[in-house]
């Protein structure tokens, strides 16, 4: 959120997860390899883009010299197959309008034959809000995905991911809604888009200064070239303000004509500080 203009009653996240897995580790089965997949794109990347526990982001910033810490846990299942994360965002104001954002993640994969955990890919972005008359604003938010994950849990070593998003935000307080337009552009891999796109909207509703209701929805082009479908995703949360700074949320996320069907529970807590 800007210090200097009415938006969203929380600051954004980064735009769009665009943390789709390309590793083949050779010792992996391929079922195994495509519910890692996955599992990793629903569950590490959709929490890459907003206001904790939402994927869309939104257009507000931190201001110059102010910091958020977000801290995003969350853990997807299908059938007996787990995975854990932890996605820590640190977003810096270096002006009025422009964030500086970097997201790295832990993983933990659990499945039948198999166990795995480490460090994830992480996300290095800046976001910058270009234009604003209230009610409306907008933004965009880009950068890399790099390879800094162990354990095939990630992109190869070696190979970045590219992802933008645009970012229009309509702020009538107590009501907002956000919405994203996104490409993100990744490691070539047999019989997977290099170039996907990605749509989301979210709807905020204030209750009362300290509890807010969040529902979102996310679709992504199909990485399959032989699919025309656009797997999504739908997610309920509650954010609630313990003091002025600080918030705790939680959230509960489910797959939509996705394959697997994947679901997820999420809980974060952030904390915004002047440097």
């Amino acid at each position: 959120m800007t210090t200097d203009t009415r938006l969203s009653p929380r600051p954004g996240r980064l735009p769009g997860a665009p943390a789709t897995l390309r590793a083949r580790p050779p010792e992996r089965s391929l079922l195994s390899v495509r519910v890692l997949a996955s599992l990793a794109a629903f569950a590490v990347a959709a929490p890459a883009f907003a206001a904790h526990p939402l994927q869309t982001e939104d257009t507000g910033t931190q201001g110059a010299g102010n910091v958020e810490i977000e801290n995003g846990f969350a853990q997807a299942r299908h059938d007996a197959t787990r995975l854990t994360t932890y996605q820590p965002q640190v977003s810096v104001g270096l002006t009025t309008t422009i964030d500086a954002i970097v997201q790295p993640s832990l993983v933990q994969l659990r499945a039948p034959g198999q166990s795995d955990s480490g460090r994830g890919d992480t996300n290095l972005d800046a976001k910058w809000r270009f234009w604003g008359s209230d009610p409306w604003s907008f933004g965009v938010r880009a950068g890399l995905q790099l390879p800094t994950s162990q354990h095939g849990l990630g992109l190869p070593h070696g190979q970045v991911s590219e992802h933008a998003l645009l970012v229009a935000t309509w702020d009538a307080s107590p009501t907002t809604v956000h919405a994203n337009l996104g490409v993100t552009h990744a490691p070539s891999a047999p019989d997977t888009r290099a170039t996907t796109l990605h749509v989301s909207a979210a709807l905020m509703q204030q209750i009362n200064e300290r509890l807010i209701l969040t529902v979102d929805s996310e679709f992504d082009q199909d990485p399959d070239p032989h699919r025309h479908a656009w797997p999504g995703s739908v997610l309920g949360g509650v954010i609630w303000t313990a003091r002025p700074g600080l918030d705790l949320d939680v959230g509960w996320q489910r797959s939509i004509d996705a394959r697997p069907v994947d679901r997820q529970w999420m809980a974060g807590l952030t904390w915004r500080f002047a440097l």
